[in-house]
């Protein structure tokens, strides 16, 4: 069974009565019971936010309103299509990779109900002992945002990315029968989940195009994140995915890292507070092969969307400095 067909299972498993996008007859219905579907899974987590507002100090409620207004733009995404979506759903001709991909925004959008209900429990847990209830609440709008930007490439592939490919425009009167010797050309496989990127596949950020030479994946208790890097000829940089579904491009720079690492620390005119810190076990895949060990880490944000990665290896430390960036500013695919 191939990564496409689980994630079909695995969406199948989470929505009663899914149809799936491989009946392409029916895909347009397909579409709207999934949305429909998702609404509904995710309005049950509303529900249960508006009763944990109730239970917050008056201190909160404003940060809990603002978590509801999230989640209602998300709900109200998946309730109401736009115009293109008609247009896409009746286009003659469909690909079946393009169904697939398809299929794996609305699994990750699936996989998000968890999410968001492990970041609710964080904050009713934080309200009954009445400590880190920011933190978990700014947790909780992050994974919103990261929600939403998906929501967002999903939206955007269904009402404009439907372009023409070679395989869609009627060929021409071959100059030479000997033509059909010619290996047919594949449209690139474009990967939506960027924890799924592996090494040696492509990265177009920024104006450049790069090849994926490494990837750390990063386990703690409540759940991984990951590193990929990036290398376009000599020219290097990382790309961090998560936690909480931020992304942020970034580079490798030389400081000193602190042991215990610090609560707070400036770089440059940066003043950077200390978020998410703690130890993770570590694979790490590369031209060498593929090892394991462990990481002591610490997550800084500073205005502007800065962030500032701290990480001790044990025998070597690294520091990371870079941006958040949206998931839109991606391309991503097989090689």
């Amino acid at each position: 069974m191939d990564i496409i067909q689980q994630r079909i299972i695995e969406i199948a498993q989470q929505i009663p009565d899914y149809i799936g996008y491989q009946q392409k007859e029916r895909r347009r219905d397909a579409n709207e019971l999934v949305r429909r579907q998702l609404a509904a899974k995710y309005d049950e987590q509303r529900a249960r936010l508006a009763r944990l507002e109730r239970q917050a100090p008056l201190g909160n409620i404003v940060a809990l309103e603002n978590l509801d207004q999230k989640l209602l733009r998300l709900i109200e995404r998946f309730r109401t299509a736009t115009g293109g979506y008609a247009g896409w759903f009746d286009a003659a001709q469909i690909l079946e990779s393009d169904l697939d991909q398809l299929t794996q925004f609305d699994a990750s959008l699936a996989d998000g109900v968890n999410v968001l209900k492990a970041k609710l429990d964080a904050i009713a847990a934080a309200l009954k002992t009445k400590t880190g209830i920011d933190d978990a609440i700014d947790a909780c709008a992050e994974a919103l945002d990261a929600l939403n930007a998906q929501y967002d490439q999903r939206d955007q592939f269904v009402s404009l990315g439907k372009k023409p490919s070679p395989l869609n425009v009627p060929s021409k009167p071959s100059a030479s029968p000997l033509d059909a010797l010619e290996a047919k050309k594949s449209p690139p496989q474009y990967i939506v989940n960027l924890a799924s990127l592996k090494v040696n596949d492509a990265v177009s950020l920024g104006g450049a195009d790069y090849i994926v030479a490494g990837k750390i994946t990063y386990t703690i208790p409540a759940g991984s994140f990951w590193a990929f890097l990036l290398r376009d000829g000599g020219n290097t940089r990382w790309l961090r995915v998560g936690p909480g579904g931020e992304i942020v491009t970034c580079q490798e720079i030389e400081i000193s890292v602190p042991s215990p690492m610090p609560e707070s620390l400036l770089q440059g005119s940066q003043s950077f507070t200390r978020g998410d810190a703690g130890s993770a076990s570590v694979m790490v895949e590369g031209a060498g092969g593929v090892k394991r060990g462990s990481v002591a880490y610490a997550r800084y944000a500073a205005d502007a969307n800065q962030r500032l990665w701290l990480e001790d290896f044990g025998a070597e430390q690294r520091a990371m400095l870079g941006q958040t960036i949206d998931a839109s500013e991606i391309t991503t695919y097989r090689k």
